[in-house]
């Protein structure tokens, strides 16, 4: 992605978390925050400025867990921010109770209220899980589903 448009991709993830706090937005205070994360010239400082934003705004937006699994974090290859995935999620990472929310999203996801056709839309997020844990200095997500798989047989 050419800078341009990643800087006009951070202002849309900064706005969008903002809306999502209920701040009131104003560019002067854009420039501030970008400021944060390095020198503006540099496309390093706009993708951690793009991570954080889209991190934030995930996390403050965040109604039903699930959504985590199914949209915020379900990276596909025609998504724009896929080339982001990583540091995205690892910038949601950051919130202490950011694991316990994407445990949930998950064990909403395997309930018995979504069909497994709807489990398998998530495979994006599943795709990013296991790159995850395949690369260097990087861990894997230490969550365990507690779910298993109803039974296909009635007992006789």
């Amino acid at each position: 992605m050419k800078l341009l448009e990643l800087k006009d991709k951070v202002w849309k993830a900064w706005k969008l978390f903002n809306d999502a706090s209920g701040v009131i937005t104003q560019e002067v205070t854009f420039v501030q925050d970008v400021k944060r994360f390095g020198d503006r010239r540099y496309k390093a400082t706009w993708i951690r400025a793009l991570a954080q934003f889209t991190a934030q705004a995930s996390y403050e937006s965040c109604l039903d867990a699930y959504m985590l699994v199914l949209d915020n974090f379900n990276f596909t290859t025609n998504r724009w921010d896929y080339e982001y995935r990583h540091e995205i999620l690892d910038a949601f990472l950051a919130y202490p109770d950011a694991l316990d929310l994407i445990r949930t999203g998950l064990e909403q996801l395997f309930s018995s209220e979504f069909a497994p056709r709807e489990r398998e839309e998530a495979d994006g997020f599943f795709e990013l899980v296991e790159e995850r844990s395949q690369q260097p200095g990087r861990d894997g997500l230490p969550i365990r589903l507690d779910w298993r798989l109803p039974s296909t047989s009635s007992a006789a």
